[in-house]
């Protein structure tokens, strides 16, 4: 038979002797039963061996009715209580075993095979408690231990009601300041990813915040349900920070290579074939020619200064020495170029709240040569009449709108070619958000938004 630790906290020496001699007979080990009279002798039990079941009469002579349950659930928080009772106290034993109790047996009703049965039921009781307890205390090892910040969130605000230490280190919060938050309250998680979760019971996003120690993180964040149909979630994050920098630094390092062989091409294209081709057209001015030559003599200059024209527009596109000026006085100049062209039609409205001191943080270059891919490739493929270029500024962030009145294309089915993939390599990195939109003969929006809060 299971060996049981039995403890019977009972002040009628009688009534006790009779449990105690009922159990015997049912082949519980009699070193394994004691019988204690008082609170004071119950402690003093604790101390002796780990107590499996107790049976507890309430009414001691110095405690009473709940207070005693109270008392000894304390001394022995791990032994499955069953409260020994009387008919006139029926209704209290069942507020007992409300509150954690076992089960209740009436005194005038004992029978061995009823404690027996009570007995082995408990034990089962305290056996799946106590697997229960261990599965807890794994689950939460595994959550407060993991090297990887963890969260549990509940409910549609995502609120944060568990957070490991890994998490408070990467918000270089207190868990004072943090429990009981929202996500939305620390990060600049986007809201409506919430909504996939109604569906999918698992979402993957990158988002920023800033910590409060003031640092900026670019977070990966993955968010599981923890049960289908409820609103209890687990969100694993990744700091991608330093990853996110090493590739802004290569970037950076290649950007500035690249750019550096623009610089020299673009002065090059100016200062050798550029020159040469000017010289060659003063010199081509000077030679006279007889009258049936003049129709090819005119047709060889006209070619002769389209060279020049498109050599000065090439080094230009490669060094837009107007930069150096500001970003408002390069867009500008950008204006009246094409519309000097006169292919199209540059209509530029910008906003009487714009200054070039909205710019001071801006990746300036980068979001100039955005801006110069989408006009190159509206000229070269959109047969479009006009290009408008809005610049304005909503709350806290700079947005610019380039639209034409093009041919379109389908955003599902076109190829994206060198253009589309030079910008969206560089919103990448310079941190900026674009949005491009199109449909066949419905020409193409472009919109990109610039964080200045």
């Amino acid at each position: 038979m299971e060996i049981v630790k039995i403890l019977i906290v009972e002040d009628d020496i009688g009534f006790a002797y009779l449990v105690q001699h009922q159990l015997t007979n049912l082949g519980f080990q009699p070193q394994f039963i004691l019988t204690v009279h008082t609170l004071a002798d119950a402690r003093l039990a604790h101390l002796e061996f780990e107590i499996d079941v107790i049976l507890l009469d309430l009414n001691l002579k110095e405690s009473q009715g709940i207070e005693t349950f109270n008392e000894i659930n304390s001394i022995f928080p791990s032994a499955s209580i069953i409260v020994l009772t009387g008919l006139d106290e029926k209704a209290l034993a069942l507020n007992i075993v409300a509150k954690g109790a076992q089960d209740y047996l009436l005194k005038t009703n004992l029978s061995s095979q009823v404690l027996e049965k009570t007995i082995n039921y408990g034990m089962l009781r305290r056996r799946v408690r106590i697997e229960l307890a261990k599965s807890e205390k794994k689950y939460k090892d595994v959550f407060h231990k993991s090297p990887l910040p963890m969260l549990k969130l509940e409910g549609s605000e995502l609120i944060i009601v568990m957070a490991n230490q890994a998490a408070l280190d990467l918000y270089s919060a207190k868990t004072e300041v943090f429990i009981g938050q929202s996500i939305y309250s620390f990060n600049q998680f986007p809201e409506e990813k919430f909504i996939e979760l109604e569906t999918s019971n698992s979402i993957r996003t990158t988002f920023n915040f800033i910590s409060i120690d003031r640092k900026l993180k670019i977070i990966e964040i993955v968010i599981n349900k923890l049960e289908e149909g409820a609103n209890d979630f687990i969100a694993l994050m990744i700091d991608k920070t330093e990853e996110a920098l090493f590739e802004k630094q290569k970037f950076d390092l290649i950007n500035q290579a690249e750019e550096r062989e623009k610089k020299n091409i673009a002065r090059e294209l100016h200062d050798g074939l550029g020159q040469q081709m000017v010289l060659l057209n003063l010199l081509f001015q000077n030679i006279d020619a007889s009258k049936e030559q003049e129709a090819q003599m005119n047709d060889i200059g006209l070619l002769l200064q389209t060279c020049i024209r498109e050599v000065k527009e090439l080094a230009y596109d490669l060094l837009p020495p107007e930069l150096d000026k500001g970003f408002l006085h390069a867009i500008d100049r950008l204006k009246n170029r094409i519309n000097t062209i006169g292919k199209i039609e540059f209509e530029l409205n910008i906003g009487k709240e714009i200054s070039e001191s909205h710019f001071a943080n801006v990746d300036k270059f980068n979001l100039y040569r955005i801006i110069q891919e989408i006009v190159n490739n509206t000229l070269k493929h959109s047969k479009a009449t006009k290009i408008i270029f809005k610049l304005y500024q909503k709350e806290n962030s700079i947005n610019i709108e380039i639209i034409d009145n093009g041919i379109g294309y389908d955003n599902d089915t076109a190829k994206k070619g060198m253009g589309i993939q030079n910008i969206q390599h560089r919103l990448k990195m310079s941190g900026i958000k674009g949005e491009l939109l199109s449909a066949p003969n419905q020409g193409v929006k472009v919109r990109l938004t610039l964080s200045v809060g």
